[in-house]
């Protein structure tokens, strides 16, 4: 087994729960297994050695390792020591299942501290490099065409009003036919953006290929890591979102994805800051026509 020096940082920093449900479908069966060990046992994952987890978890040493490379770390002594920094208490706090006789206020507390995890486990996973490729390819697009289906639609809707907004030529269809359609008229130097919790959705993945089968750049914003959509893909930016009782992860998933969608938003209306302000005016002007 190979040691790094004492001095060596990991790959990546806190977030190894986050990391491990986002990356779970891009794992090995047997790393699952170790996946699935941590998850239910995070406390015990970093007191015990890697030879008795690899007992309890019934695979082999080296299979830890390399499902601690896996997602992100150099090795199974860096992954205990970001899941130590986690304040694993707090967490499992934050995610209390909300049950049928809480009060309004307790519903309250639970979904939003809920909602504020999804953005903070978002923050572990996401690649800023991915992030940094994306915007320098939606700065540069002949157009922007949005693609999403059932709760991934209205996240689409708002990607594309905020990019138009800011001047970019942005679109979106409402009507899954009509999105493959778009798709294949896709001009050169496009920019397919599709939106999918799962990384499942059939409709959605038909828009995507026929975006791919145009030449058009694609960009996949999803929950889970190496998804069927992912195929279809050039990059895929990678949220957190996790599930309880009463709220299944793809409804704390928009919260994720909306934050990525403003943090993309941002950056490129930062980059072409005077021509998107000028624009932001045009588009101010004409919407305090119907204020009243």
């Amino acid at each position: 087994m190979q040691y790094y020096p004492s001095n060596e940082q990991p790959l990546v920093s806190e977030g190894v729960l986050a990391r491990l449900r986002a990356m779970y479908e891009a794992l090995t069966e047997a790393e699952q297994r170790v996946a699935d060990f941590i998850m239910q046992h995070p406390q015990e994952t970093i007191h015990l050695s890697v030879q008795v987890l690899a007992q309890r978890m019934q695979v082999s040493e080296a299979t830890i390792v390399r499902c601690c490379r896996s997602i992100g770390y150099h090795g199974l002594r860096d992954l205990k020591l970001a899941l130590a920094s986690e304040s694993v208490t707090p967490l499992q706090e934050i995610h209390e299942d909300i049950l049928p006789d809480d009060q309004v206020g307790t519903v309250t507390r639970k979904v939003l501290q809920s909602d504020i995890q999804a953005i903070a486990d978002t923050l572990t996973v996401l690649d800023e490099k991915l992030l940094e490729q994306a915007v320098e390819k939606l700065l540069r697009a002949s157009r922007i065409e949005f693609f999403g289906v059932g709760s991934s639609l209205p996240i689409a809707i708002d990607a594309y009003y905020r990019f138009l907004r800011i001047g970019l030529p942005a679109g979106v269809a409402t009507d899954p036919l009509m999105q493959a359609i778009s798709a294949t008229h896709l001009p050169p130097g496009s920019v397919a953006f599709a939106i999918s919790h799962s990384g499942r959705t059939k409709e959605t993945l038909n828009a995507l290929r026929c975006a791919w089968d145009t030449g058009a750049f694609c960009i996949l914003l999803s929950s889970h890591a190496n998804a069927p959509l992912s195929k279809y893909a050039h990059i895929q930016l990678v949220t957190s979102a996790r599930e309880t009782a009463f709220r299944t992860s793809s409804l704390t998933s928009r919260i994720a994805h909306l934050s990525v969608i403003d943090a993309l938003y941002v950056a490129v209306a930062m980059r072409r800051s005077e021509s998107s302000l000028a624009a932001l005016e045009r588009s101010t002007s004409v919407l305090d026509e119907y204020s009243l």
